[in-house]
């Protein structure tokens, strides 16, 4: 599990939940760390692509328990 004060806004994160295998894995972007929520930030998945951008997509609220550091490419 990722410690929420070793995350920033734009740091590159996977999710990767206990069930998946390890050849499983999505990319995102963390878009913001509430203060009052220390278990999990809301993450953006799919932005077609425009990571530059990832600011006006989406974030899902996605538990610290299944990120981990950094993108991982197939």
């Amino acid at each position: 599990m990722i410690d929420i004060e070793t995350l920033s806004v734009g740091m590159k994160v996977r999710y990767q939940p206990d069930h998946y295998g390890d050849e499983e894995w999505e990319n995102g972007i963390v878009k913001e760390i509430r203060d009052n929520n220390r278990t999990g930030v809301w993450v953006v998945y799919n932005c077609a692509g425009n990571w530059n951008n990832y600011q006006g997509y989406t974030g899902a609220l996605t538990s610290l328990q299944d990120l981990k550091l950094h993108w991982m490419v197939k």
